[in-house]
């Protein structure tokens, strides 16, 4: 059960890096017409892909630990 649950922590986490392209201060993301750049796309292509591998894992984390339970191990 200790797996499953901190599968299901890690995979909850992993989900909040998809709004760190729009709070992005450092200019990088937006060029000064307020227009997205390169950068801004590429990592919310990166931050897409975390958020859909960390739904996985955090179903997966779920699916343990439910199994966990039934068990009772």
């Amino acid at each position: 059960m200790r797996q499953g649950l901190c599968t299901l922590v890690v995979g909850c986490v992993w989900i909040t890096f998809v709004e760190n392209p729009w709070n992005d201060g450092s200019g990088l993301a937006f060029d000064d017409a307020g227009d997205p750049t390169a950068y801004f796309w590429v990592h919310l292509l990166l931050a897409v892909t975390s958020f859909v591998l960390g739904t996985v894992i955090g179903v997966l984390g779920l699916r343990g630990v439910r199994a966990a339970r039934r068990t009772g191990a």
